[in-house]
C-alpha cells in the first residue's frame, strides 16, 4: 500500500475529519443530555416553588404559566379555589463575591416573606450553602432556653437576627445591621448577604412596586 505523502493537502484533509467527527459527537452529547438537563431544572423550579410558598403546610395547589418580565419570572400560586395563595419569584444579583447570585422568594399576597431558596451562585461553596440556610435561622447567637429560666435568670438580649422568613420588606428594612438594617450579614461574608438582600427587595419591589430599602436609599440620596 503506497504511503500517503505528508503534504498540506493531506494534512488538511485529516484536520477537517478530526474535526466532523468531533462535532458529531459534540452533537449526539448535546441531544442525549439535553432532555434529562432540562428535566432536573424543571423540577427545581417546581421544587422551589412548592418550598417557597407552601413550605411544610400540604394543601393542594395550582402553578399558573410562568410571566417573565423586566429579567425576574413570577409564579402565581393558587389554592383550588383559585385564590391567590402567594407568588414565587426568581431574581438574580450580579454582585455576589463570585458573580451572580439566583434566588427564588416566596410573598403571600401582602408581602410577608414565606420562604427562599438560592437557585444559583457563583460565591465559593461554603458561602453558597451558608446563604440558603443562615437567613432562616435564628441567630447563631441565641440558644432557646425553658421559659422557667427566663423567670429565674432573666430573658437574654437578642444580639440580632438573620431570619428573613416572616418579614415584609415593604416594612422592615432588610439591609445588614451594618448598614442600618434588621439583618444580620453571614459571618466574614458581608458581600454575599447584601447581594443576597438586594435579590430579595428586588424580587419583592418587582411585585410591590417599593420596599423599605428604596425608602431609606432615596432618603439618603437627597441629603
Amino acid at each position: 500500500m503506497k504511503k500517503l505523502e505528508s503534504n498540506i493537502m493531506n494534512m488538511a484533509l485529516v484536520l477537517t475529519l478530526i474535526a466532523v467527527v468531533a462535532a458529531g459527537l459534540l452533537a449526539w452529547v448535546n441531544n442525549v443530555t439535553t432532555g434529562p438537563i432540562e428535566a432536573i431544572n424543571n423540577a427545581t423550579i417546581e421544587n422551589g416553588i412548592k418550598s417557597v410558598i407552601l413550605g411544610d403546610r400540604d394543601i393542594k395547589f395550582t402553578v399558573e404559566a410562568p410571566v417573565e418580565r423586566e429579567g425576574f419570572v413570577f409564579h402565581n400560586v393558587n389554592d383550588m379555589n383559585g385564590n391567590l395563595i402567594g407568588t414565587a419569584v426568581e431574581s438574580t444579583d450580579k454582585n455576589g463575591f463570585g458573580g451572580n447570585l439566583k434566588v427564588m422568594v416566596g410573598f403571600d399576597p401582602e408581602g410577608v416573606i414565606l420562604g427562599y431558596t438560592v437557585l444559583e451562585h457563583s460565591e465559593t461553596p461554603g458561602l453558597g450553602a451558608q446563604a440558603d440556610g443562615w437567613f432562616r435561622q435564628k441567630s447563631a447567637d441565641v440558644k432557646e432556653q425553658p421559659v422557667v429560666l427566663d423567670v429565674l435568670l432573666g430573658t437574654p438580649e437578642k444580639p440580632g437576627n438573620h431570619n428573613i422568613i416572616g418579614m415584609n420588606p415593604g416594612d422592615d428594612l432588610m439591609t445588614v445591621s451594618k448598614d442600618g438594617g434588621q439583618v444580620d450579614a453571614i459571618t466574614a461574608s458581608t458581600i454575599t448577604s447584601k447581594a443576597f438582600l438586594r435579590a430579595v427587595n428586588a424580587a419583592y419591589k418587582a411585585v410591590f412596586g417599593y420596599s423599605a430599602a428604596d425608602a431609606v436609599s432615596g432618603a439618603s440620596s437627597q441629603n
